[in-house]
């Protein structure tokens, strides 16, 4: 890839975090890792990723709140690219996301590592 890429990845799962880190950096990518959505919105409004990559279900702040709080944020925000994980299929989360533009959940269970960077290369042009 020459033109690297960053994407931050919010988990609160320490074996999900460094499995998807670790699988991210080796593909190329610049990976940023937060472990809950305190942290995964500080990083993501310092550092402005590509793409963000938030659980649903994490520590302090949920990652529906994160991604609605990144969703307000002119320009950056209204445009990146935001894939959401979960252990469970949840119509509510969904619905809500929806609503911001965020269309990506991604069961944790159902998809393996190499699919998930596919799709992120997808949503990234790559």
């Amino acid at each position: 890839m020459t033109n690297k890429k960053t994407i931050l990845i919010a988990e609160d799962e320490a074996a999900m975090l460094s499995a998807l880190s670790k699988k991210f950096t080796s593909k190329g990518f610049d990976v940023l890792e937060a472990k809950d959505g305190e942290e995964a919105l500080a990083k993501a409004l310092d550092k402005k990723p590509d793409l963000v990559m938030l659980d649903i279900i994490m520590p302090k702040i949920e990652g529906i709140e994160v991604m609605k709080k990144i969703r307000g944020v002119r320009q950056w925000g209204g445009e990146v690219p935001i894939i959401m994980l979960t252990n469970l299929s949840d119509a509510d989360s969904v619905s809500e996301a929806a609503k911001f533009r965020v269309y990506d959940f991604l069961v944790k269970t159902d998809w393996k590592l190499d699919d998930i960077v596919n799709l992120v290369k997808v949503k990234l042009n790559l």
